[in-house]
């Protein structure tokens, strides 16, 4: 067992310096936007090279620690940054919760369906809102029923957020929610409720 973990860690080594071969090389590309482009693969690289340790003793590093951890792995595809943005969505503090969102939003990954959905009811509406935004761009169906609620939040920017998840998620039955949200007095909830209500199937269609 310890031989095969070797050898695959040989490989992926061999592997890691044949992309960064390439990637050097395309530093000096004669095209600017190549040269660009390969700035940032290598960046990418290095973090995810470097992932394993910084991931270390987390429970050891401050808020603005795991803000800045969960900011420098966007873009990113490792399976383990996913792993890593789904705990920080657990997390005490306000702003790791949202750095973990759009961490989460990056990946586009159903399994990533529950958690969220359980954010939908935190206490911050700065959350809550992200939440239902995240949920609507997933694009997982399931999750419209639990986001729909969200249309009778006090706050507007969570029934704006919910209105645009819905509206992306295709929910026909918040349809009549969504006309009387057409009529509210703060212009982003109106906004997000008309164009939800452009995106929305008819239920009596066979």
């Amino acid at each position: 067992m310890r031989l095969c973990g070797a050898r695959a860690a040989q490989l992926a080594g061999a592997e890691v310096e044949t992309r960064r071969r390439v990637l050097l090389t395309r530093l000096q590309d004669p095209d600017p936007g190549v040269r660009t482009a390969a700035a940032r693969a290598l960046d990418r690289l290095d973090a995810l090279e470097a992932l394993p340790a910084v991931l270390g003793n987390l429970r050891e590093k401050r808020r603005e620690e795991w803000v800045g951890l969960l900011r420098s792995l966007e873009g990113l595809r490792d399976e383990t940054c996913l792993k890593f943005a789904l705990q920080a969505l657990a997390h005490p503090a306000v702003d790791v919760r949202l750095a973990a969102l759009d961490l989460a939003s990056d990946f586009r990954d159903w399994r990533a369906t529950a958690h969220l959905a359980r954010l939908l009811g935190d206490e911050s509406p700065l959350v809550r809102a992200r939440a239902a935004e995240v949920l609507g761009a997933l694009g997982d169906r399931r999750a419209a029923a639990q986001v729909a609620p969200l249309l009778d939040d006090p706050e507007p920017q969570v029934q704006a957020g919910a209105a645009a998840a819905l509206g992306h998620l295709g929910h026909a039955p918040s349809a009549p929610a969504l006309t009387a949200l057409a009529s509210h007095p703060d212009p982003g909830v109106r906004a997000a409720a008309v164009e939800a209500l452009g995106r929305l199937a008819f239920t009596n269609r066979s």
